[in-house]
């Protein structure tokens, strides 16, 4: 389950990409900033899966630190 102080952080993270940069998620397809926004926004399985991705990103930097 996904809290809203992890989906509010992957969104601000989110904001800070370059608008055309894109992030591929395998067989879910390519996405580019502001379709990646939408799906944490609407809690899709594709926004789910980037909020999952960037925070064990940051638990594992946070670990190594």
């Amino acid at each position: 389950m996904v809290s809203e102080t992890e989906k509010k952080t992957v969104l601000a993270r989110l904001a800070t990409m370059p608008l055309d940069m894109e992030l591929s998620l395998g067989s879910l397809g390519s996405f580019d900033k502001e379709k990646l926004i939408e799906e944490v926004e609407k809690g899709s399985e594709v926004g789910d899966l980037v909020i999952e991705v960037y925070m064990n990103y940051l638990r594992s930097f946070k670990q190594r630190v």
